[in-house]
C-alpha cells in the first residue's frame, strides 16, 4: 500500500562495523557510577551553574518555537540528580503564560533558577530517573509525561499535564515542551519540504523516524520507529553499495556524510539527499547516528533540465557565432571597403561601423557610368544576419546593372521597389539613389524612406530637403520624385544610414542636429577643401557612434572638385 516491496540487504561490511561498535560499547560501559560533583547546599544553588554560555547558543534556543530550558544537573551526595539549575530559558518559555516568566527572566539574567521550585509537581522519582538515564547514555527521552502547577491566563492556579522531551547536550540537559500546534507545523513543514529526520541507536538497534521520513520510506505517517535493516532495504539496488560505503565510513571514523541516494517509496524511486552525523559518548565509540533526509527529485530534475537548456543555449551560441562569421565574410566579400572615382571631378570616401553582436544590411554604390555620369547611392536592408546581407547584395547589384541603362533615378527607384516587393513582405529597405551630371554640375536624387543627405558648403552644414517616398518593398506601384541639387566647387554631400543617427533615448531631430554639428566641427580647412575627405568621415562616425550600437552605420561622402 505504501510502496514497493522491501529488497534484500547485503551490506556485510556495514553489518560487521555495527557489530564491532556494539561490542566496544558493552566493553567500555562503566560498571561503577561516575563520581558525583561536590554537594551543593539545599538553600541556594551555585550561581556558577547558571553562568551564561556563548551568545550563539542563546540565540539558537530563542529561535526554537517551543518552550525550552537548558539546565545544569545538581547532584546529591550519592551521585543522584536532585535538581536542575536553569542556564538558558528561551523566549517561547518566557512568553508562555503557563510558564513562570519572571523566574525565567531571573535565570536569563544569570541569577539561577531551580526547576523544582519553578515547576511544582514536575520533579518526581520517575522524572529524576529519566533525567539520570539521559545524562548517562546520551539518548533522548521523548514524550516524558509530567505534571506541574502553573498560573493560567485568567489568574487561576491549575495543574497541567504535559509531555516533555529531554536531550543531553554535553553535561547539560535540554528540556523542550512540545506544543500541539508546533508539532502540526513541524509535520506540515516536513510534508511541504519533503524532508524527514532519523536517529539510529546502535545500542537499542532502533531507528526513530519522523512522520516526514516515514512518508519518504513509503510507510504510514504514524510510524515512529523501525528496524534499521528495514529502512536500508528501501534503498534501490543501484544506490545501495554507495550508501553502505558512506554509512560504514561514518560509523568507523565518526565523520559526517552528505550523499545522494535513491529510495523506493510511493511511485517511482525518489532522489534523496542524506546528511548524517555520528552520535557518541564523550571519549567513547560511535553509538549511533542522526540523519536528515530530503526528497530532491524535483530539484534534480530541474537541474537536469537547466543543464540541458544551458547546453542547448551554448550550441545555439556556437551556431550563431558560426553564422555571424559566415555572414561577416560574405558581407566583406560583397561590400567594398573603398569608394574611388578618378577623372570626373568627384572625390569620395566611406566609413563603416558594424553593429555590436550582429551583421546589418547597410550598402553603398559608387560607379562611373558609360555615359560619363556617376552613380552614388546608400541603402539599408531591413534586419540583421544572412537575410539582410542577401537582400542588400541583391539590391546593390541590381542597381548597378539598372544604372547602365541610362534611366533616370526616378525609374531606378521604381525598379528597385518592384524587385524588393517580389521578395516578400519582409524584404524592405531604405535608400538614397543619385546621379551626378558632371557637365551640368547637377545632382539628381530620390529618397525612399531614408534620412536626408547633408550638404557641407563653405563651412556651413544643412540638411537637403527630400521628396521622401515609401521604403523599397512596401508598396508595389510607387512613383518616386527626384530632387535636383546644383553643386559648387568644394561642396561636400554626405549620405548615411539610420544606424549613424538613431538612438532609443534621443529624438531623431536632435540626432540630425548632432550630425550636422559633428560635420561642421570636423570640417576644418585642410579637411573640407583638401585631400583628406577620409579623415572627415572617420571623425564623424567616431563622434556619432555610441558605446553599444545595435545597428551598423555607413557614411559616404563625395566632394565636387571642378573649376567654376
Amino acid at each position: 500500500m505504501y510502496g514497493r516491496p522491501e529488497q534484500a540487504d547485503r551490506g556485510e561490511a556495514l553489518r560487521r562495523t555495527v557489530q564491532r561498535l556494539r561490542r566496544e560499547q558493552r566493553r567500555d560501559r562503566p560498571v561503577e557510577p561516575p563520581v558525583p560533583p561536590p554537594l551543593v547546599p539545599e538553600a541556594a544553588l551555585d550561581p556558577d551553574l547558571a553562568r551564561p554560555p556563548d551568545r550563539d547558543l542563546h540565540h539558537l534556543l530563542d529561535a526554537v518555537p517551543q518552550a525550552a530550558v537548558l539546565a545544569e544537573p545538581v547532584f546529591d551526595g550519592s551521585g543522584g540528580v536532585r535538581d536542575l539549575a536553569a542556564v538558558i530559558v528561551n523566549e517561547a518559555a518566557v512568553r508562555n503564560p503557563y510558564h513562570p516568566g519572571q523566574a525565567h527572566r531571573d535565570a536569563a539574567e544569570g541569577r539561577g533558577l531551580s526547576l523544582r521550585e519553578a515547576y511544582p509537581g514536575l520533579w518526581t522519582a520517575a522524572f529524576a530517573d529519566t533525567v539520570a538515564e539521559v545524562l548517562r547514555t546520551g539518548y533522548a527521552a521523548r514524550g516524558v509525561p509530567v505534571r506541574w502547577r502553573g498560573t493560567a491566563p485568567d489568574g487561576s492556579t491549575r495543574t497541567r499535564h504535559e509531555r516533555v522531551t529531554a536531550h543531553r547536550l554535553g553535561r547539560r540537559l535540554l528540556l523542550v515542551w512540545p506544543e500541539a500546534r508546533t508539532e502540526e507545523i513541524a509535520r506540515a513543514a516536513q510534508r511541504i519540504a519533503r524532508v524527514g529526520w532519523a536517529e539510529w541507536s546502535l545500542h537499542e538497534d532502533r531507528l526513530d523516524v519522523s512522520p516526514g521520513l516515514a512518508v519518504l520510506l513509503g510507510l504510514a505517517p504514524e510510524t515512529e520507529s523501525i528496524l534499521p535493516g528495514r529502512a536500508l532495504r528501501r534503498v534501490t539496488e543501484t544506490a545501495r553499495p554507495a550508501l553502505y560505503r558512506e554509512l560504514e565510513r561514518l560509523l568507523s571514523t565518526g565523520e559526517g556524510i552528505d550523499v545522494l541516494t535513491e529510495l523506493y517509496g510511493v511511485g517511482r524511486p525518489r532522489r534523496i539527499r542524506l546528511v548524517a552525523e555520528a552520535l557518541r559518548e564523550e571519549g567513547g565509540p560511535v553509538a549511533g547516528l542522526r540523519a536528515v533526509l530530503q526528497d530532491v527529485t524535483e530539484l534534480s530534475e530541474s537541474r537536469r533540465r537547466l543543464r540541458e537548456q544551458e547546453e542547448e543555449t551554448e550550441r545555439q551560441a556556437r551556431r550563431a557565432d558560426a553564422e555571424h562569421h559566415v555572414v561577416q565574410r560574405l558581407q566583406d566579400a560583397l561590400q567594398p571597403h573603398r569608394a574611388v572615382l578618378t577623372g570626373l571631378g568627384v572625390s569620395t570616401a566611406v566609413a563603416y561601423r558594424p553593429a555590436e553582436g550582429g551583421v546589418g544590411g547597410d550598402w553603398f554604390k559608387v560607379r562611373q557610368l558609360p555615359d560619363g555620369q556617376v552613380l552614388l547611392a546608400v541603402g539599408d536592408a531591413r534586419g540583421h544576419g544572412l537575410d539582410a546581407v542577401a537582400l542588400m547584395s541583391m539590391l546593390r547589384h541590381a542597381l548597378a546593372g539598372l544604372a547602365f541603362t541610362g534611366a533616370l533615378v526616378e525609374s531606378l527607384g521604381g525598379w528597385l521597389n518592384r524587385i524588393a516587393c517580389d521578395e516578400g513582405d519582409e524584404a524592405t529597405a531604405t535608400a538614397v539613389v543619385s546621379r551626378y551630371y558632371p557637365d551640368r554640375h547637377l545632382l539628381r536624387w530620390i529618397c525612399a524612406g531614408h534620412p536626408p543627405p547633408v550638404l557641407l558648403r563653405a563651412g556651413r552644414v544643412a540638411l537637403l530637403d527630400p521628396e521622401t517616398g515609401p521604403p523599397l518593398g512596401v508598396l508595389p506601384d510607387v512613383a518616386y520624385r527626384a530632387v535636383e541639387t546644383y553643386v559648387r566647387p568644394g561642396d561636400t554631400v554626405l549620405l548615411y544610414t539610420d544606424g549613424l543617427i538613431e538612438r532609443r533615448d534621443q529624438d531623431i531631430d536632435v540626432r540630425l542636429e548632432a550630425l550636422c554639428e559633428a560635420v561642421r566641427t570636423h570640417a576644418v580647412a585642410d579637411c573640407a577643401t583638401g585631400p583628406d575627405l577620409q579623415e572627415l568621415v572617420d571623425a564623424v562616425v567616431r563622434e556619432m557612434s555610441g558605446p553599444l550600437s545595435e545597428d551598423d552605420a555607413t557614411l559616404l561622402a563625395f566632394r565636387f572638385e571642378f573649376e567654376s
